[in-house]
C-alpha cells in the first residue's frame, strides 16, 4: 500500500476514535467543557502517528466531538489545544524513549510527555476561557482539565505498552523499517 495512502487512512481512523471516545462519556465541567477519555487517543495518536499526522488525528476528532456535542463555541479552540497536545506528547515520547527498551524508563518518559501535553491543554483552555467568562471563572476549568489529561495517560499508558510489545510502533505504522 502507498505510504501516503496509509498514513491518510490511519489518521482517519484515529480522528473517528478520538471522536468516539470523547463522546462515549462526557461529565460536565463548571465552565461549560466536559471531561471524557478521548485525551487516551490524544496521546496514542500523537505518538503512534507522528507530527503532523498525530496532529491532525487529534484535532480533527477532538473538532468534531465538540461540534456533535454541541459545544460550537469550543471546536475551533479545541482543534488547536489537542492537536497540540497531541504533537508535543508524541514528540517528546518518541524523543526521550527511542534508544531503550527499559519498561520502568520508557513509563517516565511517557509521563513527562503527558505532564507537558497536560500542561499544554490545561493552559490552552484557560487562556480561551479566560477570553469568554473571565480568569477567575476559567480556574473553575483548571482542575478537571487536569484530571481529563491524567486519567487520559493512565489510560493510554498500558495501551501504549501493549501495542509497542506486539510491534505496533510509530515506524511500523507509518510504514518505515524499524
Amino acid at each position: 500500500m502507498n505510504k501516503n495512502i496509509r498514513k491518510w487512512i490511519l489518521a482517519s481512523l484515529f480522528a473517528a476514535m478520538v471522536t468516539v471516545g470523547t463522546l462515549v462519556i462526557q461529565v460536565p465541567t463548571p465552565t461549560k467543557g466536559y471531561i471524557h477519555i478521548g485525551d487516551t487517543l490524544v496521546y496514542l495518536s500523537g505518538i503512534l502517528l507522528g507530527n503532523v499526522f498525530g496532529f491532525l488525528a487529534a484535532a480533527l476528532g477532538s473538532f468534531l466531538a465538540d461540534f456533535i456535542s454541541g459545544y460550537l463555541i469550543y471546536a475551533v479552540p479545541t482543534f488547536m489545544i489537542k492537536g497540540l497536545d497531541a504533537l508535543a506528547v508524541g514528540l517528546i515520547y518518541r524523543a526521550l524513549s527511542k534508544n531503550t527498551d527499559k519498561l520502568s524508563i520508557k513509563i517516565v518518559h511517557f509521563a513527562v510527555a503527558i505532564s507537558v501535553g497536560t500542561i499544554i491543554m490545561v493552559g490552552g483552555y484557560y487562556i480561551f476561557e479566560s477570553a469568554l467568562y473571565g480568569y477567575k471563572a476559567a480556574l473553575l476549568g483548571v482542575l478537571p482539565n487536569i484530571v481529563q489529561g491524567i486519567g487520559g495517560g493512565v489510560l493510554a499508558l498500558p495501551i501504549l505498552l501493549a501495542l509497542e510489545k506486539t510491534g505496533i510502533t510509530y515506524k511500523k505504522l507509518m510504514g518505515n523499517k524499524e
